[in-house]
């Protein structure tokens, strides 16, 4: 039988830093990484200093998911 990946939940909270506002995505109270706008695209920051960049907000969204799916 083939294991079922565990679902997990998601929260996206908005904080400000620097006069910019920043979303933090949190796997239930583990901070998995940040998405900040940057002039034409977003750039997306793992916990662990990997920086993707992104040219929408949910391209973003994905690669940071895919990304802590990948190094879990």
């Amino acid at each position: 039988m083939a294991k079922q990946p565990n679902k997990i939940e998601l929260n996206i909270e908005e904080e400000t830093q620097a006069d910019e506002t920043i979303s933090v995505v949190y796997d239930g109270k583990k901070r998995i990484g940040t998405i900040k706008p940057e002039a034409t695209q977003f750039v997306i920051e793992l916990t662990n200093g990997e920086i993707y960049r992104a040219k929408t907000y949910d391209d973003g969204l994905n690669t940071l998911i895919m990304q802590y799916h990948l190094h879990k």
